[in-house]
């Protein structure tokens, strides 16, 4: 057995954190009464370990928050602004300093890293190099496939998809579904999910039994286009979902709900098979299992679908830790904010490592074995777009997981008391200043010490009191 820890990372895309398989006390809290969820696998991960329902990413766009995951920092300092951006190997990355120390660093799916190339080579392309990962498998994501294809340079996943025949259908089917809940045409085991769970399960087996290793499984699902096989989609047929929070298309959204569901559910069941894989070589016992998403997705709640929102169907991610076998508690559920980025130090950590760079993370290890129960004030999440005139604007917001701030350019700010209000239904902007103040200095201070220097500053243009 190594002395160092391996880590499994599943990290899937677009999952909203409520929609989780938590206690019926926590689901209350979270305004999703009656949501079941059948994921065996991710809750047998929070079982043994911690979930964080507070879980909050630093920007809800794919590349972004990726970018804050690989690096350790805060949206504003990841480098990487929106999907356009790929991202910078000059900065470090937690990846490559795995693999300075002595780990095989590897994954296969859509890792976003060169999202803005819309190239993958032959999935260990030059930018993952750089970076410093041992080998990897990446692939195009859900409409990222389609986008390179009608350039002709389809990608790995593309790629098979031509081999056997398929990738035209599957084009045409995806250009235009737009938000149709129907079945895809394609059979189960060319369904991207399926594809990226067999090669992660080939993966597993072929990782060093004498070496610690890191592997991050990226599932395309459960993004939109909303696309399931005939299978997941008849699974569903007999079953509702909590209607979303002031949406005016309930039944047609209610099929969405189930396909969505389905995604996630078949997410779950790829788990399970690459835990019973990694069982089946032996490695189970010394590895450290993780399940998050990159962002959310609003999923009708308040009439909006998708990502780049502030609100919390579109920030709040879920995130499982099962350190059980190195001294992790069993069966917590920690109820403060953390950010998707504090994976970074938590798993850096874990592996003895203690990095020459800045980090924007903080170390959840001392949450999973139950020393604190807070590392955080406050979980920020903001995004930055030029495009005034575009669909996405600019926005920040703060949370202390109770209390909500939305900040938004041009309009009033928003304040929401998530404990009472978990959809944000009812802005008490107005009704208590002093909280929305408190968020508000909570965002400018991030929670960090102000400089000496300019705290030594702002100090000589105080006015004098007058004596007395």
């Amino acid at each position: 057995m190594n002395q160092k820890p391996n880590f499994l990372f599943f990290f899937s895309d677009q999952h909203r954190g409520d929609w989780m398989p938590y206690e019926e006390e926590v689901k209350k809290r979270l305004g999703v009464e009656g949501l079941e969820l059948r994921l065996p696998h991710i809750r047998s991960l929070m079982d043994r370990g911690t979930a964080f329902s507070c879980a909050i990413s630093p920007a809800p766009v794919c590349a972004p928050a990726r970018a804050c995951l690989a690096s350790g920092r805060r949206y504003r300092n990841c480098r990487v602004y929106q999907n356009n951006v790929n991202y910078d190997p000059a900065l470090p990355n937690f990846y490559g300093t795995l693999k300075e120390h002595g780990y095989f660093v590897t994954g296969t799916g859509k890792f976003d890293l060169n999202k803005a190339d819309l190239e993958w080579g032959d999935g260990f392309h030059e930018l993952l190099q750089r970076m410093g990962f041992s080998e990897a498998y990446d692939s195009e994501g859900k409409m990222d496939t389609i986008w390179a294809a009608m350039q002709d340079r389809p990608g790995p996943y593309g790629q098979m998809l031509e081999s056997v025949g398929w990738l035209e259908a599957h084009k045409d089917d995806m250009m235009n579904r737009g938000g149709k809940d129907i079945p895809t045409p394609l059979p189960e085991e060319y369904y991207a999910d399926n594809w990226i769970g067999e090669k992660s399960r080939r993966l597993i087996a072929g990782l060093p039994k004498h070496q610690p290793w890191f592997m991050q499984i990226n599932f395309s699902g459960p993004h939109d286009p909303w696309d399931v096989t005939i299978p997941m989609k008849e699974a569903m047929k007999d079953r509702r979902f909590p209607e979303a929070a002031d949406c005016h298309f309930p039944e047609q959204n209610q099929g969405v709900r189930q396909n969505y569901a389905a995604m996630i559910e078949n997410i779950d069941r790829h788990i399970g098979l690459c835990i019973e894989e990694l069982e089946r070589q032996g490695m189970l016992e010394n590895t450290i299992l993780i399940y998050g998403a990159d962002h959310g997705e609003l999923m009708g709640d308040h009439g909006m679908y998708g990502k780049s929102k502030p609100e919390q169907g579109s920030i709040h991610i879920p995130l499982v830790i099962d350190a059980s076998r190195f001294d992790g508690k069993k069966g917590c559920c920690n109820q403060t904010p953390v950010e998707l980025q504090d994976l970074t130090a938590t798993i850096l950590d874990y592996a003895g490592i203690e990095p020459e760079y800045k980090l924007e993370s903080c170390s959840l290890r001392p949450v999973l074995e139950g020393k604190t129960e807070r590392v955080r004030d406050y979980g920020i999440s903001e995004l930055i777009t030029p495009n005034r005139e575009g669909l996405l604007k600019s926005f920040g917001a703060v949370t202390d997981g109770d209390w909500k701030l939305i900040m938004k350019a041009g309009e009033p700010d928003r304040l929401y008391r998530l404990s009472k209000d978990p959809f944000e239904c009812q802005d008490l902007a107005g009704e208590y200043p002093e909280e929305a103040e408190r968020m508000r200095k909570g965002f400018l201070d991030r929670g960090e010490k102000m400089n000496p220097a300019i705290a030594l500053y702002l100090k000589s243009f105080v006015t004098p009191q007058p004596k007395a």
